[in-house]
Parts: structure tokens; sequence; C-alpha cells
């Protein structure tokens, strides 16, 4: 089965509206085995989005249109598909009730415009809309299924979810050729670096990988074709073996997150943690606090970005950072010291570098940074060199500096 989706709305084309229905939609569509072949985006006008839809409908089996069924006169959706099929406009009573309810629960009249929304072609199929006053609808001629849901996302998704998934996948039972996608997280590897050790999966089509670049981790998203047992002994398999080349940078799978990884494992582990950054700002600290129940091992953390902070504060020498300097090894380590045992905590983690654009050297070039790490063990530092511009290190930085908590707590686990 062949599809395509096309958004519409003139917002989405100047770029004020993200459309984020059709990343959603693909993701969908792909685990039924799926595929498709065009996102289509169009404006609020009548004769474009007439020519949309008729080349949907002649090039695709199944088009979903995003947009487009409210009740304001540029929302055409549902006439320009009757209007193509030659088909009437027909009230839904249950439709209406269901709009006219909408506003009697909040107290206001409904304007007259709002029954525009209770019509559909006839033969629709009437989706409802628990989150707003737009229905959806699925429409079937001959074998082209056309689906219409709302624009936004808050109302789209929960209606795909309740009632085109099981439309769809019921469709789709017939075809073995399911699609079951697994992701491997990486990090501290770049693309080339894993396109070099994964060499002999390139261009395979069963399965097949592909690489997938993110801010501060990569992704390796696995694709197998076939039935559920077959598949995911496939999957499986190829988890395996990359996992085994990989090592430690393999982090985590499918909806892991390097949060919520270290998070949990300072919670299994009944083990407090506190912070130390300079050049990022309090950026970890900040992420550690987004985690729900972070206050059960997040106990604090100190933004020593002058070195007078960083002594006062933290009790860095004043000698190490004469000799050395606020963006060393010495420095890291003493600050992650410093924070462990002014707050009492069973881990201190400490961050110190050039996040730039300024302030580089030879020696000491921007996205060098040092990550100092104090425990019961003792206390080490890590040098990294990072590249990019000023966000993007200081979000590396706070990733390596997660990535080295979770390492060091997976030592502890194995004992």
């Amino acid at each position: 089965m062949k599809a395509e989706i096309v958004a519409t709305g003139t917002e989405i084309l100047l770029g004020q509206t993200l459309n984020t229905s059709a990343h959603y939609l693909t993701g969908k569509l792909s685990e039924l085995g799926i595929e498709v072949d065009y996102h289509t985006t169009v404006g609020d006008n009548k004769e474009r989005l007439a020519k949309v839809i008729i080349q949907g409908i002649e090039r695709s089996d199944l088009l979903l249109i995003t947009g487009g069924t409210g009740p304001t006169e540029d929302d055409l959706s549902k006439e320009l598909i009757a209007q193509v099929f030659g088909l009437k406009m027909l009230l839904d009573p249950a439709s209406l009730e269901s709009i006219q309810e909408f506003f009697v629960q909040r107290g206001t009249e409904m304007p007259e415009t709002e029954r525009k929304q209770a019509y559909f072609p006839e033969g629709s199929q009437v989706l409802p809309n628990h989150q707003g006053t737009a229905p959806g609808a699925i429409l079937q001629k001959g074998n082209k299924t056309i689906i219409l849901l709302p624009g936004p996302p808050s109302e789209m998704e929960p209606m795909f979810k309740e009632y085109v998934w099981p439309f769809l996948e019921q469709k789709a039972q017939g075809d073995m050729a399911r699609m079951y996608v697994r992701i491997i997280k990486v990090v501290g590897l770049g693309e080339s670096d894993l396109e070099e050790r994964l060499q002999d999966f390139v261009g395979k089509k069963n399965p097949s990988i592909t690489l997938l670049c993110k801010p501060t981790e990569m992704h390796i998203r696995i694709v197998v074709r076939g039935n559920a047992a077959e598949a995911l002994e496939v999957l499986d398999q190829t988890e395996l073996i990359i996992r085994e080349r990989l090592g430690e940078q393999v982090f985590g799978t499918d909806e892991d997150t390097m949060l919520g990884l270290v998070s949990e494992g300072l919670k299994k582990q009944q083990l407090t943690l506190s912070t130390a950054e300079s050049c990022t700002g309090g950026a970890l600290g900040a992420l550690l606090t987004e985690q729900p129940g972070s206050s059960d091992f997040y106990l604090g953390g100190v933004i020593s970005y002058s070195n007078a902070m960083k002594e006062n504060f933290l009790g860095v020498s004043a000698q190490t950072l004469a000799q050395f300097g606020a963006v060393s090894a010495e420095t890291a380590r003493e600050m992650a010291a410093g924070v462990r045992e002014r707050t009492k905590a069973d881990l201190g983690i400490s961050i110190t570098g050039i996040a730039g654009p300024g302030g580089g050297s030879q020696d000491k070039p921007v996205g060098l940074v040092y990550i100092g790490l104090a425990t019961s063990e003792g206390i080490k530092a890590n040098m990294f060199q990072f590249h990019g511009g000023r966000d993007s290190i200081r979000q590396l930085s706070v990733q390596a500096a997660l990535n080295w908590i979770r390492s060091y707590l997976l030592k502890i686990e194995r004992g």
C-alpha cells in the first residue's frame, strides 16, 4: 500500500507552524508496513488544493489529509474531496450534536458557522473529535482510501490512535511484510566512525540500517520487514552484533534517554549527586531537574563561572588556577572534589572549558573541556575536544558528563 500525506495551511508554507503531523503519521504508517512516497504541503487555496488532492488520489492508494476540516471559509478539504468524487455533502446529526454540546459546556452559544464541521461527503465514516470541534472522516472509493484529520496535532494524534490506527491495522492485516523498527542509541562516535564499523550492514535491505545524527548522540535505525516472529529475531540478532562491536558506547534503545538511564541508575544505587559547572552555566543541573523525582538523587550545584567563585565556593586553590588555569584537569578535579565535600554528596561532577566563540588559544582551543568526577574511590578528570558552535559545545559537555556518570554506575552494578 502506497501512501501520501497532505498538510494544508498557509501558515505551514510560511514557516509559522512546524509540520510535525507528517513526521508522526509517517512513523505510524511505517510500523504498519505502509510506505509513504510523498509529503505535500499546500496553502489554503481552492484551486491548488484541488490539484494536490487529484494528484494524490491518482498516484497513491492511501491519502491522508491534515487540516481543512474546521468551520472557516478556507477549510476546504471535505468539500473538495466531495467535488473530486462527485459526492453530496450530508449532515451528520451526531457530529452536530457533539459540536453543540461542546459550546454548551463552555456556557456559550454555538456560532452558525460551526455547523459546517458536521457535513461530510456521502459514504464517509465519521471520526469523533474528543479534543476539539472538527471531526475527521474515512472515505473509501474503489481501491482508494482518503482519511481526513484535523490540523492541530493535539486533536489529530488522539483521533489517529483511537480510530485510524485500528482501521489501517485491519486493512494491512493481509500483508505479512510489516515493518519493524528498533533504534540503537550511541554516544561518543560520529557518523563516519559508525559507518566504518558497520560497513557490512550498509546497503543491505533486510535488515537495513540508517545512521541518524542527533545534537549530542547518534542513532542507528534498524528496519526489518517480515512477520513478527522472524522480524523480532532478526532485530535481536542485529542489535547483539552492534552492541558487541560498539561496547559501552551503546547506551540505550528506542525510548531510552541518557538522562533517564542516569537518573534510574542513581536511584537504584541510592547515590546522590552534586554538580560544579563553569562553561555550561548550570545546564547540567537544569537538565537533571527536568527529570521527575530528581530530588531523590540530585542535591544541587554551583555555577562557578569566575575564578573567584571557584576558589571561594568550591575550594579550588589559587595556586592551581595560577599554574594550570581554570580550564585544566587539575581545576576540574578540585571543582568536583569541592562540590562533593561541601554538599556531602556521593558523587561530585564538574565541567570547565572554553565554549567560545572567543577565549581560545593555540594551547587551549575553543571546544577544550575538562570534566571531573569525585567519588568515594577517588578523583579523576577527563579531557574532551568538542567542535561546533557555543551551544553545541555546551550540550556535548553535558552529555559527556552524564555519560561518565552512566559508565561509573555500570561499573558499580557489575561489581
